[in-house]
């Protein structure tokens, strides 16, 4: 019997729980290692769609990228996920800033999928480094052409679904990326020579701060710009268990995009 010990060993041989940042909660967050796991559901996060997708499909075990417990929890209502997984027997691995660092997790990942829509020459480097042996988040990298922001808005609109960009018309050849929330970055983007700040969750006074840095800055979210966890630890999992039975689950945003009369 495959139990969640064997899978989390696997997620640790490629994205190490001890890589994680120490604000951070990865690791596993419901159940135990002796828990089966023969049936695997690997998704963003762990919603109330997910939940009811596993209970109807008898997983055992859900793999996301979110923790499912990240602050400390003062009460456990019923209609809480961690109370709800509990009460169907289901466990839960959370793998967060591991992924996101990891040689083939979210970034990586991003940049194969940017690399020839963007032209980039794959002269990468770590955007912000957090560990000896070199990784950290995001990446840098330089296109062989130039782009305007509107250009370059187009083809991320293509690879995350949406897009906010700053209106500032700013040539752009080296490009700087981290999936999730990290316009925090900028500012070292930019002493990095850097034209462009490509991330996710963008608040109101980063738009300023690209301007006085004379930088691009484009908003992907942050659920398009890590919607596909779910098919990177489908995969390494698979990869190590090719008999294992996995359902992906990439989520959907939470929030509905509103476009004239009608839902976009």
């Amino acid at each position: 019997m495959l139990t969640v010990q064997e899978v989390y060993d696997i997620i640790d041989g490629f994205a190490p729980f001890a890589s994680q940042e120490s604000w951070d909660n990865s690791g596993l967050l419901v159940g135990s290692m002796t828990h089966p796991a023969e049936r695997i559901l690997t998704t963003l996060d762990i919603s109330e769609e997910v939940i009811t997708q596993a209970v109807q499909q008898q997983v055992q075990l859900i793999v996301a990228h979110h923790p499912v417990i990240f602050s400390p929890l003062k009460a456990l209502p019923q209609n809480h996920p961690v109370y709800q997984l509990a009460a169907h027997g289901i466990a839960a691995i959370c793998v967060h800033t591991p992924l996101d660092i990891a040689p083939e997790g979210l970034n990586a990942y991003a940049h194969a999928l940017l690399k020839e829509p963007l032209s980039l020459a794959n002269q990468q480097s770590v955007l912000e480094p957090s560990w000896t042996d070199g990784r950290g988040f995001g990446w840098i990298d330089v296109s062989t052409q130039e782009w305007t922001p509107c250009a370059l808005a187009g083809v991320l609109e293509k690879t995350f679904g949406t897009v906010r960009y700053s209106a500032k018309a700013v040539p752009i050849r080296k490009i700087a990326y981290c999936s999730g929330s990290a316009a925090s970055m900028l500012e070292l983007a930019s002493a990095r020579g850097c034209d462009a700040l490509i991330t996710g969750d963008i608040k109101h006074d980063r738009w300023y701060a690209a301007e006085f840095e004379n930088m691009a800055l484009f908003d992907c979210g942050h659920c398009g710009t890590e919607r596909f966890a779910a098919e990177i630890l489908a995969g390494q999992i698979q990869k190590a268990l090719p008999r294992v039975q996995i359902i992906r689950n990439a989520g959907k945003n939470p929030a509905e995009f509103w476009v004239g009369d009608e839902k976009a």
